[in-house]
């Protein structure tokens, strides 16, 4: 009896230790979800017209300050006029912190919205910037508020990936991160509509959701020219938001 139990009493140590390994195993692999990356946007809320501004997103993941984010974006736009929308390169500044320096020459109220893919994660929050005169702004939002209730309710904010370069006749990977109401849109239908600048055929991409929020699509362009590359996002809910963006293939 008594070989029986040290035998018993032997073999639990041993699992109990297999058990505490396989977790350690499992915690340094890394297998277990990271950590959301975080980002503070910060803008003025108002500004003079041609003064030149800067706007900051500093960059966390946890405690951790971000120094090596893959890319930080920021799109700026007149509310009401987002196809007209600049993407500015943002410089590092250390410490976590990327920033841009813009100057607006027209009043109104813009929508100052940062691009931030670090880590394998991305996410791009947004805000405004009442710009020169306060009652040209608040006509200018009072409209635009009007006009986004009507058409689309709460936006879907897009951001396309795509290479650097592109060739034809390569294959190439294109991808789109979602958000609405500054959280990822997942379960959604997206399909990309491409075609070449000044004909009507388009190649229909369908997406995969690689992670929340990301869409990722394969195409072969077979010419060199300009491309336009049209998101189309739907879900169950009711949903059906476009947005357009531009490709340049070479030889």
């Amino acid at each position: 009896m008594k070989k029986v139990s040290m035998f018993m009493l032997l073999l639990i140590l041993v699992l109990a230790a297999c058990g505490q390994n396989n977790s350690n195993d499992t915690e340094e692999s890394g297998t277990a979800d990271p950590q959301p990356i975080d980002v503070v946007l910060d803008t003025p809320e108002t500004a003079k017209t041609g003064v030149e501004l800067t706007f900051s997103a500093t960059v966390t993941q946890g405690d951790e300050k971000v120094e090596d984010a893959n890319e930080v974006m920021f799109e700026v736009w007149k509310e009401g006029d987002k196809d007209n929308s600049e993407m500015i390169e943002a410089t590092h500044d250390g410490e976590g912190v990327y920033t841009v320096k813009k100057t607006i020459d027209e009043d109104g109220t813009y929508v100052v919205q940062s691009h931030v893919t670090a880590r394998d994660l991305h996410t791009m929050p947004k805000s405004k910037v009442k710009v020169g005169s306060e009652d040209a702004s608040e006509n200018h939002e009072d409209h635009e508020s009007h006009e986004e209730h009507a058409h689309h309710g709460d936006a879907v904010s897009f951001h396309l990936m795509k290479p650097d370069t592109i060739k034809a006749n390569e294959e190439i990977s294109l991808t789109t991160h979602l958000q609405k109401d500054n959280q990822p849109l997942t379960d959604a239908s997206i399909r990309f509509e491409i075609s070449k600048t000044g004909e009507e055929k388009a190649q229909w991409i369908k997406t995969e959701e690689t992670k929340d929020g990301e869409y990722q699509g394969t195409v072969t362009l077979e010419e060199a020219g300009e491309y336009t590359v049209t998101i189309h996002a739907e879900n169950d809910e009711g949903l059906h938001e476009h947005t357009e963006e531009s490709l340049t293939v070479t030889e």
